[in-house]
């Protein structure tokens, strides 16, 4: 197993053998008009147009991952958004209604068998977000796009943390050759308390050598287990 990826899913690089890849709180929507959507492209910028067509005249651009307040989405396949203090519109099929970034405000703690760390964005590296350990101080990029949650290391491979669409059954390999590994949603829309609070919506990913990955909207991983021992968990999220 690459040492990298073993520290990232260890957060205290202890986990022995793994082809397993991996990584604020969930925010509430109640009582508001608009719910939050984001850019998903592979390339490129979208087109914000003035209204629900490609007729209608372009008033501006988005890049990937950016998020916008969503007011309505017609079944043409079209989405008005907020747009510069005023309305626009663009393709639904390049938002996507939920995100496991991390958020760059924030620091993450982490515990495993005794051992803390933080996690910390630091900037922009090749279009992925790098982020900093504490201990041993290395680095590691995520990135998501429409096709799925990743991680990765410069000038190094990178992994799919999870698969989307996001729906319970969804399947996938972690490209290694030869590991045979594979990763499941075995749940979606869970509750789960760690030591840094209780989060809504998370996801629950399985992999096939026993590893269990839990993820929160808009924060990213929030425990993992292994042959149902917690190896990892979020203890703490603060603000910068």
């Amino acid at each position: 197993m690459n040492k990298k990826k073993l520290v990232y899913f260890a957060f205290a690089f202890i986990l022995a053998v793994s082809a397993l890849f991996g990584f604020h709180p969930a925010r509430s929507e109640a009582g508001t008009s608009a719910k939050i959507g984001y850019v998903s492209i592979t390339s490129g910028v979208l087109n914000v147009r003035s209204g629900p067509g490609t007729n209608y005249k372009i008033i501006g651009t988005l890049k990937n991952n950016v998020s916008v307040s969503v007011y309505s989405q017609s079944k043409s396949g079209w989405s008005e958004i907020g747009f510069k203090g005023k309305r626009g519109y663009v393709a639904s099929k390049y938002l996507r209604m939920y995100s496991y970034l991390m958020d760059k405000t924030k620091v993450y703690t982490y515990k495993a068998n005794g051992v803390t760390f933080k996690s910390s964005y630091i900037g922009k590296y090749n279009g992925w977000d790098e982020w900093q350990e504490t201990s041993p101080g290395s680095t590691y990029l995520v990135y998501e796009n429409n096709k799925g949650l990743y991680i990765g290391w410069r000038e190094s491979e990178y992994y799919m943390e999870i698969a989307y669409p996001i729906k319970v059954g969804k399947t996938w390999d972690d490209g290694l050759e030869g590991s045979g590994v594979t990763y499941k949603i075995t749940g979606t829309g869970g509750i789960l308390t760690t030591a840094a609070g209780r989060f809504r919506g998370v996801v629950t990913v399985k992999s096939s050598v026993g590893y269990i990955m839990y993820y929160a909207p808009n924060t990213g991983i929030i425990k993992q287990t292994y042959n149902g021992k917690t190896i990892s968990e979020l203890i703490k999220v603060t603000a910068k």
